[in-house]
């Protein structure tokens, strides 16, 4: 089957069927986009929310807050659920927090101000999900390794492992830098580990989906 290419006019029509989103998370929609911070667009955000949503977890980890926004979508997934999520930037931790706030989230979500393989090392929770939006910053392959093996660590059997830029605009197949090295490295990992069933989705620069086998 032929593969369709997602031109600006398909992009504007799948656009129009997603649901409006709330001020908030327009808001900080414009804001991304005007400041250049990098955050999963709406499709990613509503493929996260409905990830969660359907396989009930209600216990999320995150590595890379940022502002906050995918928070929010994996937040609203888990209905009633809890997010403890890493960032080492405080001014960007501070507006996670203040956008946790906005909308209503900030008993549930708990932002650690911390190098996100560092605090894992110390954290003992057991989590449902974890999304990973490091892919892009990790140094080495034998940190992006360590991050994984901690994540799996603290994930129950059927858990959810996700993380964003698996694709890394095409670069995985011929990488050709430390960070291509990195998430291609990444998918390897994940593609040929016995704990995990997994698929990467083509969705804007690629989500890397798993499962924890029971």
């Amino acid at each position: 089957m032929r593969t369709v290419e997602v031109t600006d006019e398909l992009q504007e029509y799948m656009d129009g069927l997603l649901p409006k989103r709330d001020r908030v998370l327009a808001r900080m929609e414009e804001e991304a986009h005007r400041e250049n911070i990098p955050i999963v667009d709406a499709h990613e955000g509503m493929l996260l929310y409905l990830l969660v949503k359907i396989a009930g977890a209600k216990r999320i980890l995150e590595l890379g807050t940022a502002i906050g926004y995918s928070g929010i979508w994996l937040l609203r997934g888990s209905e009633g659920g809890s997010l403890t999520t890493f960032e080492v930037d405080h001014k960007r931790a501070e507006r996670a927090r203040a956008n946790f706030t906005d909308a209503g989230l900030e008993k549930q979500a708990l932002v650690l101000e911390q190098d996100a393989v560092g605090g894992l090392e110390k954290l003992d929770e057991r989590f449902d999900a974890c999304f990973i939006d490091l892919l892009n910053v990790f140094p080495s392959e034998d940190m992006t390794r360590r991050a994984l093996e901690l994540c799996l660590d603290r994930l129950q059997p059927g858990a959810l492992l996700m993380a964003d830029n698996a694709l890394r605009q095409g670069e995985v197949v011929r990488p050709k830098n430390q960070q291509a090295r990195n998430v291609a490295h990444f998918n390897e990992l994940v593609a040929k580990h016995p704990r995990l069933e997994s698929v990467v989705i083509p969705v804007r620069d690629g989500v890397s989906i798993a499962r924890v086998k029971d």
